[in-house]
């Protein structure tokens, strides 16, 4: 119960190590709030590791076994996702059809134009981007591409990486030749 509360209490604290007045867990006749407690975790596990933003958090007790019935079918999920592979043909379709580069914004004063692009590698996923940026891309762009990629397909617990290429000059793709 004490590890409960000490639980509790860090993750009243902030990520910047400010401590706010500690929220007291809500309690039904003197017992901890599990639910509450996991969420105030989780989120406090979410603001540290802000660079895991794609990766599912699991609660589960080692000694007990409680919610353990939850982390292999979870586990089979992420597997299934880090191996997909998305054929180019439909990649360029969808951004073509429905990313709104336009939307992008980046600090550049060139706008960045992808003329197509492929997955080159599966676990973990791995993108080619033919751009007409000399400069490697924004991370706030590639955080956009990658927040629009996990939107329309599932990469549940996988990281997402894009290698940028510049396509020079008289270079065409097989479909403009």
């Amino acid at each position: 119960m004490e590890a409960a509360q000490r639980a509790a209490d860090e993750a009243a604290r902030t990520a910047k190590g400010k401590t706010k007045k500690a929220s007291e867990p809500v309690t039904h006749g003197g017992a901890i709030d599990k639910g509450k407690l996991l969420f105030d975790y989780e989120r406090m596990v979410r603001e540290k590791f802000k660079f895991l933003s794609y990766a599912p958090v699991v609660f589960l007790s080692a000694k007990t076994g409680e919610r353990a019935q939850k982390l292999y079918p979870l586990i089979d999920e992420v597997a299934t996702a880090r191996v997909r592979k998305i054929p180019t043909p439909e990649l360029n379709r969808w951004l073509k059809e429905e990313v709104d580069l336009g939307r992008a914004s980046t600090p550049k004063a060139r706008p960045v134009r992808i003329y197509y692009i492929t997955q080159a590698k599966t676990a973990p996923p791995v993108f080619l981007l033919f751009t007409n940026q000399k400069q490697p891309l924004h991370f706030s762009f590639e955080r956009f591409l990658e927040n629009q990629v996990r939107g329309k397909w599932d990469f549940l617990g996988t990281p997402i990486r894009f290698i940028q290429r510049v396509r020079k000059r008289g270079e065409r793709s097989n479909r403009e030749a």
